[in-house]
C-alpha cells in the first residue's frame, strides 16, 4: 500500500516512513511537548516518544525538513531515530508519570498509554 506524501510529512509519518506500524499517536502539548506512539517495529511491539516544538529552531521535524520538502527515504531515516530503543508498556509509564507532580498533562499521558495497551 502506497503512502500520501501529505501523511508521509509528520512525526507519525516519518515512522511510517521507516517501516513502524503505528497503532496510536498522541501529541502532548500545545506550541511545545511531547508525542507518544504505540508501534511495532522490527518483531518489537512497545513505545517511542519525542518533542516538538513551533518553529524550526526548538522542533527536530521542522529542523530537518524546513522547506517542506523530503524524500521517502528522508523521512524514514528520520523516523528511524526514534525507533530505538522501544520501550514497554511498564517503562512508557514509568517515564510518563515521572512528571506527574508538575506537568497538567501528565496525567492524561499516562490515561493514553494505558488506554492503549
Amino acid at each position: 500500500m502506497e503512502m500520501d506524501y501529505q501523511d508521509l510529512f509528520s512525526y507519525q509519518g516519518s515512522l511510517k516512513a521507516a517501516g513502524a506500524k503505528v497503532h496510536a499517536f498522541e501529541e502532548f502539548g500545545d506550541y511545545q511537548g511531547t508525542w507518544w506512539a504505540k508501534v511495532t517495529y522490527n518483531g518489537k511491539t512497545g513505545w517511542v516518544s519525542g518533542g516538538y516544538g513551533s518553529c524550526s529552531g526548538c522542533d527536530a521535524f521542522q529542523g530537518e525538513f524546513v522547506y517542506g520538502e523530503a524524500h521517502p527515504e528522508e523521512l524514514a531515516k528520520f523516523g528511524e531515530s526514534y525507533l530505538d530503543p522501544i520501550m514497554t508498556q511498564e517503562e512508557a509509564i514509568k517515564q510518563a508519570s515521572e512528571n506527574l507532580s508538575w506537568d497538567y498533562e501528565a496525567e492524561e499521558l499516562v490515561k493514553f498509554l494505558k488506554d492503549n495497551a
